[in-house]
C-alpha cells in the first residue's frame, strides 16, 4: 500500500511518497507551472522547475499539462511521462451543474473516473473503472498537521499510475 506524506507543514506541494514505512520517492509541484499551450512562459527556465515531478525507486516521471479550453475555470489535460512515452491521461473538466465542481475523467491506461466521496472534514475518493471500484486515495486523519494520504489501489495499477491519480486528487482538494 502506498501513503502520501506532506514533506512539512508549510509545503502544501511536496509530498514524500512510503511503501511499509520505507520513503520510495517524492511528489513534487513546480515552482512555475507551466502548460504545453501556455500563454506564460517560464520566465526562468534555467531556474525554475516548470514540470510536475514523480520520483520512485530511482525511476524520474513528469506530469505535465494542457489547457482544453479557456474560461473561467479551465479544463485541463494531465499527462504522465515515463521514459516508456505517455503512461496515462486524465482530463479535469467543469460540470454542468455548478455545485458539482470538476469531473475528473481517466481516460489512459483505462477509462474511468476518480469521485469525490468525502467524509465529515476528510477527502476521499474513489478510483472507478467500468462502473466498478477499483480502490480509495483518502486522507488518513481528519486532524493533521501535515497531510497524509493513503492509497489503496490493487497491483494491477501501476505504481506510476497511482501516485499520478494520488497527484489528481490533491490538485482537485485545492482547486
Amino acid at each position: 500500500m502506498l501513503m502520501a506524506k506532506q514533506h512539512s507543514a508549510f509545503s502544501m506541494f511536496a509530498y514524500d511518497l512510503f511503501e511499509n514505512d520505507e520513503v520510495v520517492g517524492t511528489l513534487r509541484w513546480p515552482d512555475f507551472a507551466e502548460a504545453k499551450n501556455a500563454r506564460l512562459k517560464n520566465p526562468l527556465p534555467g531556474l525554475l522547475r516548470k514540470d510536475i515531478e514523480i520520483l520512485y525507486r530511482e525511476q524520474k516521471y513528469v506530469i505535465t499539462f494542457e489547457y482544453l479550453t479557456r474560461d473561467w475555470n479551465n479544463d485541463v489535460r494531465f499527462t504522465l511521462e515515463g521514459e516508456e512515452g505517455i503512461l496515462a491521461v486524465a482530463n479535469v473538466v467543469k460540470q454542468k451543474e455548478l455545485a458539482k465542481g470538476f469531473a475528473i475523467n481517466i481516460t489512459q491506461p483505462f477509462v474511468g473516473r476518480l469521485e469525490r466521496k468525502n467524509s465529515f472534514m476528510q477527502k476521499r475518493y474513489e478510483v472507478i473503472a467500468n462502473d466498478v471500484v477499483l480502490g480509495t486515495i483518502a486522507e488518513k486523519s481528519a486532524v493533521m498537521l501535515k497531510r497524509e494520504l493513503v492509497v489503496d489501489l490493487p497491483d494491477s495499477v501501476a505504481v506510476a499510475t497511482q501516485i499520478f491519480l494520488l497527484f489528481l486528487c490533491c490538485n482537485d482538494a485545492y482547486r
